[in-house]
């Protein structure tokens, strides 16, 4: 798991050592040897498992998607944010419910 892209959709094959890794950042850190810049990228989609190869060169918008599960692997990343905060606005007090947690109803 990639601690570097928090939602990585793919992991790519590295051109230099042909090793699976998440990102440049993954390879880095893993290997002794700077990753191989190269214009065509092989992938495998972390949804459907099939590798698939990508001309980054002429990369349109519609190659955000896995050619075999239409699966959106170039997804932003953002940083987890909390869901429950405390304002204070003239006097009254104003707190945000975290709706993905269940209540237990009784």
């Amino acid at each position: 798991m990639c601690r570097h892209i928090i939602n990585a959709q793919v992991s790519i094959r590295a051109p230099c050592c042909r090793r699976w890794v998440d990102c440049a950042e993954c390879h880095d850190a893993e290997s002794d040897h700077p990753l191989l810049k190269s214009t065509l990228m092989t992938m495998a989609c972390k949804r459907c498992s099939r590798v698939f190869r990508k001309d980054l060169g002429d990369f349109e918008e519609g190659d955000e998607y896995c050619p075999h599960c239409d699966n959106h692997y170039l997804l932003p990343a953002v940083e987890p944010k909390a869901a429950i905060c405390v304002e204070f606005e003239e006097g009254q007090e104003h707190v945000e419910k975290d709706h993905r947690v269940k209540e237990n109803r009784r």
